[in-house]
């Protein structure tokens, strides 16, 4: 008993001392007036005294502060959404991570289909190959302004949806033509910014952080057998960073006519001259043979109705009209178009004099926005309609 109240009267003693020095720190601190020192003075002296680290709360604070940090870092890179939102989403959610998640990409999607109305025929073609080089893929995908498509996560969205395109089978029709609807279907590949994802959902996701339509227009898939066959592409107007994807792209299929084994990499350099050309000059057709009847038909008719009336024979009129499909078949067809980095040679017999008995077989070519109709806005109304849209 004796014992215990000796060192209770101590354990006093020493907590009377430390409320003195206490406010003799205080005092100290008032004159020099730092009032804001004297409460942590005190709090420390009191903390020390009772055995307590009063730097625990802080601690605390610190760590909860890098968690939510962590979190909102997480999100962030996880859906590319503007930090504000990330954060706006977090705090609704009590910072629980799937909850959030799950608003971002709920508030995306409708974003996205509040901007789907608006024209988008900027952005980009990109090309992906395969590892086995025996599979490739263009893609148009679209935005509403030329500085949007520079933007980084559009750039990750058309190469994800570029090799979405290449690994997919079954998508292309017998063309290797991929339409919008096909293409939105298909799933984002391992490795992608959105894996998981279809390429429909991930295309609004970037819409919803990039606040533009973005719109997955198109894509040809093209294959070679290995036997003989070759693939070559080119990209015109490359972005700085993104070699694979441009204003405009071209994949040609060369391939041996026997069927034959050629040299792979010297039928690659002349399929990317190919894919070049047909990028600078955009036939509509592969060759001659390959002209829709109904085109052959019209265009016979419309040089037929030009001459009638001239008073020339019959058999004169046919030569003519042969001559002048002849024409036609020079402008609008890949192997008969004078070949543009050698004009004395056409497509065809610059491709056979390159490699012996080459032959091109197939190809395709993309550029960005055409065929869409873009309407003339209103500046004024377009800002504003800018404005509304990152308020809301």
């Amino acid at each position: 008993m004796a014992a215990a109240a000796h060192a209770s009267r101590r354990s006093g003693r020493f907590l009377l001392d430390a409320l003195a020095t206490a406010s003799r720190s205080a005092i100290g601190t008032r004159r020099f007036g730092a009032r804001a020192g004297v409460d942590r003075v005190a709090l420390g002296a009191i903390a020390g005294a009772r055995g307590v680290s009063s730097s625990a709360p802080s601690q605390r604070a610190a760590k909860d502060k890098a968690a939510e940090l962590a979190m909102i870092k997480d999100l962030r890179e996880k859906t590319g959404a503007p930090l504000m939102d990330v954060k706006k989403a977090l705090s609704a959610a009590s910072f629980d991570l799937e909850a959030a998640y799950a608003e971002l990409r709920t508030r995306g999607l409708a974003a996205a289909s509040k901007k789907a109305g608006r024209v988008a025929a900027e952005g980009l073609v990109g090309v992906s190959v395969s590892a086995c080089g025996q599979r490739a893929a263009i893609v148009e995908v679209n935005a509403e302004t030329d500085f949007v498509s520079r933007n980084e996560q559009f750039l990750r969205l058309v190469a994800d949806v570029s090799n979405a395109a290449v690994a997919a089978t079954g998508a292309a029709d017998a063309d290797g033509y991929v339409d919008a609807g096909a293409l939105e279907n298909l799933a984002m590949p391992d490795g992608a910014f959105s894996p998981g994802a279809t390429v429909g959902e991930a295309a609004a996701a970037t819409a919803a952080s990039v606040r533009e339509n973005i719109k997955v227009r198109r894509a040809y898939v093209m294959t070679a057998s290995g036997a003989g066959e070759v693939l070559g592409h080119y990209v015109h107007g490359a972005v700085a960073g993104a070699a694979s994807a441009g204003r405009q792209a071209g994949l040609v299929r060369v391939s041996s006519r026997d069927g034959g084994d050629v040299d792979p990499e010297k039928a690659r350099g002349v399929a990317s001259k190919v894919a070049m050309h047909a990028v600078a000059v955009a036939p509509r057709f592969l060759d001659p043979e390959g002209i829709p009847e109904d085109v052959v038909s019209g265009e016979m008719a419309i040089l037929h109705a030009q001459i009638e009336g001239s008073g020339k024979p019959a058999n004169v009129v046919e030569k003519i009209v042969s001559g002048k499909m002849r024409k036609f078949h020079e402008e609008t067809c890949l192997t008969k178009q004078k070949f543009v980095m050698d004009d004395a040679k056409t497509v065809e017999t610059f491709v056979n004099g390159e490699v012996n008995g080459l032959v091109v077989s197939r190809f395709a070519r993309l550029k960005v926005g055409e065929g869409i109709e873009v309407q003339a806005k209103d500046f004024a109304a377009e800002v504003a309609a800018t404005v509304a849209d990152t308020a809301a």
